[in-house]
């Protein structure tokens, strides 16, 4: 990790890319759970339903058709000009419609940080489980779980006080990931958490820089199934650094402010 101001204005400028995606995050409208019983979606033609991981749809403008979602999986094809994401979690399939001239996607203006502090970049110990080990987290939908390996604990010093955070595996790579909540969270960060990248130096050390921390989908919109941080990952400190609340959500009653002018 370069910890230049460049390359934080260019991390910056990648998280801005990424939400303002015109089939991404801000682009989805809609959230509906299929079942065997057909239902209309809001924003889509036809009638829909699935029996298992198989979908179906009937009466639409495209006549009739039916997919089959891999468990864990995603499958995602063009239906009446829009993006149709269908999505395999928690046994059941996720229908999710991404619209380019999305209201949320359109008030989109960048992410909110405040300016790079050094003093949230640390330099981590990397603390191995005796073995890597599966870490079962709750979501933003009640009821449903995801699970994580975990291959160790990052620790750190702030302020003259030690902090351990659980990280996990980040595939393809030697950096770690760790999920965290803090003093902020709620407030000036958004209240499930945050994520952020540990960067792993040829020391074996980790570069734990809280400037890059991004929010999860779920901080701009109800329709996503983003995890929670671990409750071993709720720090007691202020982390401010990385990215903040966004001022508006996204929510099935339309867009919502969710910071008080």
């Amino acid at each position: 990790m370069n910890n230049s101001p460049q390359s934080w204005l260019d991390w910056k400028e990648s998280r801005n890319r990424f939400f303002a995606n015109p089939q991404g995050f801000l682009a989805i409208t809609n959230l509906v759970w299929l079942n065997h019983e057909p239902q209309w979606v809001q924003g889509l033609s036809g009638v829909w339903s699935a029996e298992d991981h198989t979908v179906h749809v009937v009466d639409s403008s495209m006549g009739e058709h039916t997919w089959t979602v891999p468990q864990g999986a995603e499958t995602v094809f063009d239906l009446d000009g829009i993006r149709v994401e269908l999505a395999s979690r928690a046994g059941q399939v996720v229908l999710r419609p991404r619209d380019p001239n999305s209201p949320m996607l359109k008030e989109f203006e960048g992410i909110h940080t405040p300016n790079y502090n050094p003093q949230f970049s640390f330099n981590a110990t990397f603390v191995a489980h005796y073995a890597h080990k599966e870490v079962v987290v709750g979501t933003v939908v009640e009821g449903m779980t995801s699970a994580y390996v975990s291959p160790g604990k990052l620790s750190f010093e702030y302020e003259g006080k030690n902090y351990e955070l659980t990280a996990f595996d980040k595939a393809d790579s030697d950096d770690l990931v760790v999920y965290f909540k803090d003093a902020t969270s709620g407030n000036l960060s958004y209240g499930t958490g945050r994520s952020v990248t540990a960067s792993h130096q040829s020391d074996n050390s980790f570069i734990l820089d809280f400037n890059y921390s991004g929010n999860f989908p779920c901080a701009y919109t109800d329709f996503a199934t983003c995890p929670l941080a671990p409750f071993e990952n709720n720090l007691p400190i202020a982390i401010e650094a990385g990215e903040q609340k966004p001022p508006t959500r996204n929510t099935a009653e339309g867009i919502k402010e969710q910071i008080s002018k």
